[in-house]
């Protein structure tokens, strides 16, 4: 089947009420978001109130479900339709869910008097019936301890459609979930009921459960609910106004059976795993080597790493553990890798500074990758002896609509960069402007990616004027400093920055700031040519400047052991900064018996790949000894924050890694970057985070 998208461009977009309501059903069903759930979307429409387009929600829950994950395809399809670009804007009607929670709160009073007006009636007429019992009659015995599954209420048919918890926003009538308990509480209330409150996940998201008891055998059955279990749950979903959540109150409780994972692998292809953290890496993981050991060994694996972050200290355990399961243990750890240093010039040339040509230039993009993203203004000031004598700013249009997250950042519009030039013309240009020029730009590596990327795509070489970078720059003459941002250092500077985060603005203040900085460079350093800068870029605390990149390190013999105790002690004596650093240099030093990995997402070579593309990811790629890629639900922290834009691009950069690995001959490593045995154990750990802070994690 192919699938066909249309987009539609107007000479004259205009917003009314009218042409929103009347192309709202069309936007919702084209979005790729109409499931069961967003149907409910054509129940309502958005309305145009003073040139902001809302959309009413019915509760807070439903609002932040629809910024996240449904409103911005929504707008697209309007913009495929023709429309200018804006924003939707959910609300909600705070008068209505204050009215709604009060009436609910007094509902629950009313139930609650009840049930306490028939508990009293109860219990008097229990007692009555007592003083009328003979005497020699043995008060009846309390129930045994629930042998056998949990079943409270009815037994819940298998034909009923269990529902993912994630799917669940609002006030159902009922519904049935399937769950992990992580969390279990019996209370008895004053009328003498018992309550049970217990929390599942189905790891889609989580629930609290609330049953009260209704006779003796429930009471029971509530004790025998017990965390690690598997329950299916069918009841009704309500705001709780203790919890002031949506909580399940229960009819029925059936215990189901779950069966454990299992590695399915023949004998002599069980996998061993490469990247692993216990509770011993700096609060980063919940379970001990012990229990990843004897879960090793029951699935028959013959070997485990341990690589705790800048941590050695579980490798007493590891040992023990690996003597008692039959498992060798791989001593290891994940570094906090950092440059020795970081160039200040390139494409170095001896020009006198003081009298040179500048084009100080900064760019705004679709993204942070310039393999992936594109550049949608480019703006540059020439200035000589401290002042302005041109200027160039030009749009691109990159030829789809842009995200919501690049127009907040950027405060550019569809409307600014649709028709614009496009990118070949905008680069030939700008490579006409720059000539004879030093080229500068504050942390100009990311601009200068851009650049070089689409120069290549256009078949132009690359940038070979000298250029200069102004962050390290200012990293060495302003080291006192704790963030070199370009707002912060304008202000250091007093240097007037307006517009912060368009090209224009950016470029031109980033201009004086140069100039400032060049004074204080002759001052400090005596640097008068370009060729000159690089000569101070090693200065003693270095190392606390540059942005650390993950990487693996395995012990393959005695000495390597030995080895892996020297760096390890070195990062936390010589080169701690906020975390235990491994300068380059002294990884070097002590590679003798080592065996180094490329790590996570957070390693050099991944992230070369996802933003400057292969040949830099192939540089970086011959530093190590083997390359590691994870599963894809690993890296979905890259596509929440829009690093990666999404599956397909994600599955690209994996692929690439592995191209890459087979290019230089050198091994790829599946890992899992293990933090938790079980899933429970990481939602767990979540938990516990979102309810340190507060408030009410069970739906996050």
């Amino acid at each position: 089947i192919c699938k066909t998208r249309l987009h539609f461009t107007t000479r004259n977009p205009v917003i009314n009420d009218e042409k929103l309501v009347s192309y709202w059903a069309y936007a919702v069903e084209t979005s790729g978001k109409a499931n069961g759930f967003t149907q409910n979307l054509l129940q309502n429409s958005p309305e145009l109130d003073h040139g902001e387009v809302k959309l009413l929600a019915e509760n807070t829950v439903l609002r932040d479900f629809l910024k996240r994950n449904v409103l911005e395809r929504i707008e697209a399809s309007y913009q495929d339709a023709g429309f200018p670009g804006f924003t939707i804007k959910p609300y909600v009607d705070e008068k209505a869910i204050e009215e709604k929670r009060e009436a609910m709160q007094q509902k629950h009073a009313e139930n609650d008097a009840e049930l306490a007006r028939k508990a009293y009636e109860q219990i008097k007429i229990s007692n009555e019936q007592k003083a009328r019992q003979p005497k020699n009659v043995k008060k009846q015995e309390e129930l045994p301890p629930v042998e056998g599954p949990v079943m409270v209420g009815k037994k819940i048919s298998e034909e009923t459609e269990i529902r993912p918890m994630k799917t669940i926003v609002e006030e159902e009538r009922i519904v049935v979930v399937q769950g992990y308990v992580f969390d279990s509480e019996v209370r008895e209330l004053r009328s003498g009921r018992k309550i049970l409150t217990f929390k599942i996940t189905d790891y889609t998201s989580s629930f609290a459960v609330k049953k009260f008891s209704n006779n003796a055998k429930d009471e029971a059955m509530f004790d025998a609910v017990k965390v690690g279990q598997w329950v299916k749950v069918k009841g009704n979903v309500q705001e709780d106004s203790y919890m002031r959540d949506l909580v399940i109150n229960a009819y029925d409780i059936n215990e189901v059976k779950h069966e454990g994972r299992k590695d399915t692998a023949p004998e002599d292809e069980k996998r061993v795993e490469l990247h692993l953290h216990s509770n011993m890496s700096m609060m980063d993981a919940t379970n001990s080597i012990s229990d990843f050991v004897a879960q090793a060994a029951k699935w028959g694996q013959k070997a485990i790493a341990i690589t705790d972050h800048s941590t050695l200290q579980a490798f007493p355990e590891a040992h023990s553990a690996g003597q008692k399961n039959g498992v060798k243990i791989l001593y290891g750890v994940e570094a906090n890798v950092v440059e020795d240093s970081q160039p200040i010039a390139y494409n170095e040339a001896h020009e006198e500074l003081k009298h040179a040509t500048y084009v100080v230039f900064d760019t705004e993009t679709t993204g942070l990758s310039a393999q992936y993203n594109k550049v949608i203004e480019l703006a540059a000031v020439k200035m000589k002896d401290g002042e302005k004598i041109g200027e160039f700013e030009e749009f691109i249009d990159p030829g789809h609509p842009l995200s919501q997250t690049t127009i907040n950042l950027t405060h550019i519009t569809d409307a600014m960069v649709r028709g614009s030039k496009t990118e070949e013309e905008v680069f030939k240009l700008f490579r006409e402007f720059c000539k004879g020029c030093i080229i500068v730009g504050h942390n100009a590596t990311f601009d200068v990616d851009f650049m070089n990327t689409g120069y290549l795509r256009h078949g132009m070489p690359e940038i070979k004027e000298p250029w200069v970078d102004t962050l390290p720059l200012a990293r060495i003459l302003y080291s006192d400093m704790k963030r070199f941002t370009l707002d912060t250092l304008a202000k250091r500077l007093k240097v007037d920055l307006e517009h912060h985060h368009r090209a224009i603005y950016d470029a031109e203040a980033t201009g004086y700031i140069f100039y400032k900085m060049l004074a204080d460079a002759r001052e400090q350093f005596d640097i008068l040519y370009h060729d000159d800068f690089n000569k101070h870029m090693v200065q003693p605390d270095t190392y606390k400047q540059q942005h650390p990149f993950h990487a693996i390190v395995l012990a393959k013999t005695q000495d390597g052991l030995k080895n892996l105790f020297k760096l390890a002690s070195d990062s936390m004596v010589n080169h701690f900064y906020r975390v235990a650093r491994v300068p380059r240099s002294v990884l070097e030093k002590y590679r003798e018996g080592l065996l180094v990995g490329s790590g996570c997402a957070d390693g050099e070579v991944f992230t070369a790949m996802m933003q400057k593309g292969y040949e830099t990811a192939k540089a970086k790629a011959k530093n190590y000894d083997y390359l590691e890629i994870q599963p894809k639900a690993l890296y979905a922290p890259l596509l929440e924050r829009e690093l990666v834009k999404d599956e397909e691009e994600l599955e690209d950069i994996i692929k690439n890694m592995v191209k890459l690995a087979e290019e230089l001959d050198k091994p790829i490593v599946a890992s899992g970057d293990v933090h938790f045995m079980n899933k429970e154990d990481a939602i767990y750990r979540k938990i516990l985070i979102h309810s340190q802070g507060g408030a009410n994690p069970l739906n996050r």
